[in-house]
């Protein structure tokens, strides 16, 4: 007599089932979650949501590109490509975001631990979204435009949105962050004449941006840390020409300070000891587009799973872009052939997680229609 899989799990302790389940994709453990009761309750659980995510990024195996088409006022402006552990990319498919309208586009702010923050400037509606397992959470509404930074804390085990405001009548700086309220930050922006010069990107506990003087080249980050709330000030590897633009990327969990010059090639330098500044190592340049033609902007990603040593990069003309891979060793590039990708497009890259598994439903009225 054949024995069922549930009677066979039966016999697993908890110990073994633990660890395998936290070891397969989020789509999977999705399914998962209605093979029984006990499953259910293993995988919604925090401890299990924790594990998990600690092993998507020490595998670096459930990764997928998370893109927004540049074109406002399409019913699918958003579309996903995952990416398989021989380096392969999977298929584009067309994603529906929760704050979708006709009217406007919704964009992508930051990512972090798999989770997407998004704006909709229609509604001025900001959301936290697991385009994964599709679900979110709106956040409140706040009087000012929307927010410059999300991240997640460690010390409270909460990821928070922040914005740096100037109160013109205080002529000071002030912060804001989430916790699905908002509050006032007590420390001060680090240089009343500074202005940020950057997107903010999420590493090592903090958030960062380039600061400069009006009219100035950024030689230094100001860095927000979400677990004391306090700022620092990080200096640059190098002060770039005026004519030159720099901006700052996140690859594999390093910092990097991005040095484009002429539209020619850009320079990278990555932070290897967070924090030390004499840390910031050259790692690459990289020359001219895909296509022959000169580039905006080369964008790195995240690297291959093997050895590292080549890079997937976002690669900005001025009326397209590219997926490119870059081997850093010998300086070569290969244009990813993905079927059905738009012509502009910007990325995120998100980990597999099950953060916000007990959000609210993404409901795609299209799928609906089509019932």
């Amino acid at each position: 007599m054949l024995t069922s899989p549930t009677t066979v799990m039966c016999y697993l302790p908890l110990e073994i089932i633990t660890a395998v389940l936290s070891r397969l994709p989020v789509k999977s453990l999705v399914r998962f979650q209605s093979v029984s009761k006990g499953w259910h309750t293993l995988i919604n659980g925090q401890d299990f949501i924790k594990l998990h995510l600690h092993r998507s990024f020490k595998s670096n195996t459930d990764r997928t590109l998370i893109a927004q088409e540049q074109n406002a006022g399409i019913p699918f402006d958003f579309f996903s490509v995952s990416f398989h552990e021989d380096n392969r990319f999977g298929k584009h498919l067309e994603i529906y975001q929760p704050l979708h309208c006709s009217n406007t586009s919704t964009d992508i702010l930051s990512c972090c631990n798999g989770l997407v923050c998004i704006y909709n400037q229609w509604g001025q509606v900001i959301a936290i979204w697991n385009p994964l397992i599709r679900k979110y959470r709106k956040l409140p509404r706040e009087p000012i435009e929307k927010p410059l930074a999300f991240g997640y804390d460690s010390h409270t085990d909460d990821y928070k949105a922040l914005r740096v405001v100037r109160f013109l009548n205080m002529g000071e700086e002030r912060s804001l962050k989430l916790s699905y309220c908002w509050k006032k930050i007590e420390d001060q922006w680090p240089n009343k004449e500074w202005s940020i010069r950057s997107d903010s990107v999420f590493s090592n506990g903090a958030l960062h941006w380039l600061v400069a003087v009006n009219g100035q080249s950024p030689e230094n980050i100001v860095a927000f840390y979400l677990a004391t709330e306090k700022f620092r000030v990080i200096t640059t590897p190098l002060k770039a020409p005026t004519s030159c633009l720099t901006c700052l990327e996140v690859l594999e969990g390093q910092l990097c300070f991005i040095v484009i010059v002429d539209e020619m090639y850009n320079d990278v330098w990555l932070m290897k000891e967070y924090g030390e500044e004499s840390s910031w190592t050259w790692i690459y340049k990289i020359e001219q587009g895909v296509v022959g033609s000169t580039f905006e902007y080369c964008k790195p990603l995240m690297c291959s799973k093997n050895n590292g040593k080549k890079i997937v990069m976002e690669e900005c003309h001025m009326y397209r872009t590219y997926l490119i891979w870059y081997d850093i060793e010998k300086k070569t590039r290969k244009r990813v052939k993905i079927r059905k990708l738009p012509a502009l497009f910007q990325t995120a890259t998100c980990i597999g997680s099950l953060l916000l598994l007990d959000g609210d439903n993404v409901i795609d009225p299209t799928q609906k229609n089509n019932r």
